[in-house]
């Protein structure tokens, strides 16, 4: 992925042009796509999000619809409190061709939607008044969800750095496959999960600052991912695991533990029952019903939210125990630490009740990353990416086929970060004194 040798000065202004032209092509591609939905998961984020920007800290904390915690919100929603007029709307209005899907029946939480708003279309009230038209996504909270790119595309690039691999190609590599990766506009106009895509940069950060061995800060970022999004749990066991001794690892856990407290305490307070609803997956219902094996074995509701959110962990714990193990006094080393996390996030996949296109995202960044920074060129990543995003979107009628697909596909993914970890010698640990 290129060696080309520039200035320091002018190697980072030709990784800021290709970022602005990374990031025009990964808003571009969102607004062929339409934009992100006004309805399904969108209502209960967008509903959080002002409730905090108006100081309703209550009625933020009641919102039990959406099993997430509130980090994006929290941290969005000071840009909705300073700039009501342009992005303070948590509803927006739909191009008609995609408000006829929404109200056919896209919601996967709730199902045919009838309260679409289309643009340009009046809307009488009962009393024969015209209600007023929303603003289109772009003027609205709709548009804060591309921030989140901005984020995972800085944390891959100080990845790229951390590991000493951070060419000219493979910046533009990164940027351009990033702009491109279906699963991540695909958080943005699918179900509207921004809040994926900023838990997934804040834990690549994370793994970014713990090969710089900066554990307070790695930790902090770890925290915020947490508090943003579950799975960033599976980035940071093996962050944990990396940590050359006791003494680093509570710099990295106490942090990370810190920032999580301290922004879910407040709900917990205020709803502690919807606070703790949403943590553990079982709000809205618990998981969604998809073709996977999870699914089809009759597994369903809060059971499946569980077992999807708890077994990625145990599978991770065993996977980080192992590959401490094999690491000896080598704890610096990208390749052990970005293929533990691959094989740790992989496994979510194959947990899953339902896969929708943009749960892809976190597998596809970090099976792109090891081939990064183990300097391979990247086809088996791309090859996977395609092929996953191939198979997801195809969905295939029928039900075992699909869920047989799908669990191949991860399967394969953390395949290929345990093969990296069995394949990369291991440091013997050398006796000191």
């Amino acid at each position: 992925m290129g060696g080309v040798k520039v200035g320091p000065g002018m190697h980072r202004l030709v990784t800021l042009a290709l970022l602005v032209a990374s990031a025009t092509c990964f808003v571009a591609i969102v607004a062929i796509r339409q934009g992100p939905p006004s309805v399904g998961d969108t209502v209960p984020l967008t509903a959080v999000t002002t409730d905090l920007a108006s100081g309703q800290l209550g009625a933020a904390a009641s919102v039990d619809s959406l099993p997430d915690p509130p980090g994006y919100a929290l941290m969005i929603s000071p840009l909705v409190a300073a700039f009501p007029s342009l992005v303070g709307s948590a509803t927006w209005c739909t191009a008609a061709s995609r408000a006829a899907a929404l109200r056919s029946g896209s919601s996967p939480r709730e199902g045919p939607d009838t309260g679409v708003s289309v643009c340009g279309v009046a809307v009488r009230l009962p009393d024969g008044a015209v209600a007023p038209e929303p603003p289109p996504w772009y003027r609205s909270q709709g548009v804060l969800g591309l921030l989140t790119w901005l984020v995972l595309a800085g944390a891959g690039l100080a990845l790229l750095a951390a590991a000493g691999v951070d060419t000219l190609g493979r910046r533009a590599g990164l940027l351009v496959f990033l702009a491109f990766l279906p699963a991540a506009s695909s958080a943005i106009v699918q179900l509207y999960h921004p809040e994926d895509i900023l838990s997934l940069g804040l834990a690549v950060g994370g793994l970014a600052q713990t090969l710089r061995r900066r554990w307070v800060l790695a930790g902090l970022l770890f925290g915020l991912a947490a508090l943003s999004k579950q799975f960033a749990v599976l980035l940071f066991l093996p962050a944990v695991a990396a940590a050359p001794d006791l003494r680093a690892r509570w710099r990295l856990a106490v942090p990370a533990a810190a920032v999580f407290a301290a922004g879910i305490l407040p709900f917990a307070v205020s709803a502690g029952r919807a606070t703790a609803d949403n943590l553990s997956g079982f709000g809205g219902g618990g998981a969604a019903a998809g073709s996977t094996v999870l699914t089809l074995s009759g597994v369903t509701g809060p059971v499946a939210s569980a077992i999807a959110r708890d077994a990625p962990v145990v599978f991770a714990v065993a996977v980080c125990m192992w590959a401490a193990r094999r690491r000896g006094d080598g704890p610096d080393r990208p390749e052990i630490l970005v293929a533990s996390a691959l094989a740790c996030v992989g496994s979510r996949l194959i947990f899953e009740s339902v896969v929708f296109p943009y749960y892809l995202l976190a597998t596809s960044v970090v099976i792109f990353l090891l081939d990064m920074v183990t300097r391979c060129v990247p086809t088996r990543s791309l090859a996977w990416c395609a092929a996953a995003a191939f198979f997801v979107a195809l969905h295939p009628t029928a039900p075992w086929v699909d869920a047989i697909g799908t669990l191949t596909l991860a399967l394969v993914a953390v395949g290929v970060g345990v093969t990296e970890l069995v394949r990369t010698p291991a440091v013997p640990v050398v006796a000191t004194g």
